[in-house]
């Protein structure tokens, strides 16, 4: 019995220490959290795609009335024209919020920094 117990014990250093060797040779590289660029618009998960970006291919979503916003600046939407936005935001079901602001750059219309928070609240 004390050796089946020795032999148990003797094969759980060996793989603990097979595997402390391991771990040193290969140490596992934490990944470093890189900030966006100043100009970046916050939506993250939007720039990274870049994907949907390099598409020529506009897709819109019965939000056509926006182009008329289009190289306005986004901290100068009146409460309507915000108002606007926030319609066309609020039909939208949650898998094409994404789509919807590539759409907008696309267009050349910058989104209203007062729908910003808003929004990625939503994208959550």
């Amino acid at each position: 019995m004390l050796y089946i117990v020795l032999g148990i014990a003797g094969l759980l250093a060996a793989v603990a220490l097979f595997t402390f060797i391991s771990q040193r040779k290969h140490p596992e590289k934490e990944e470093e959290a890189v900030a966006p660029p100043a100009d970046c618009c916050g939506a993250h998960a939007v720039c990274e795609k870049g994907l949907k970006k390099a598409d020529p291919h506009i897709e819109y979503f019965n939000d056509e009335e926006l182009d008329s916003y289009k190289g306005k600046r986004a901290e100068d939407y009146s409460d309507e024209e915000i108002d606007a936005f926030r319609e066309v935001l609020y039909t939208l079901r949650h898998e094409e919020l994404e789509d919807w602001l590539v759409s907008l750059e696309k267009r050349g219309i910058e989104y209203p920094t007062a729908l910003r928070a808003e929004t990625y609240d939503m994208l959550g």
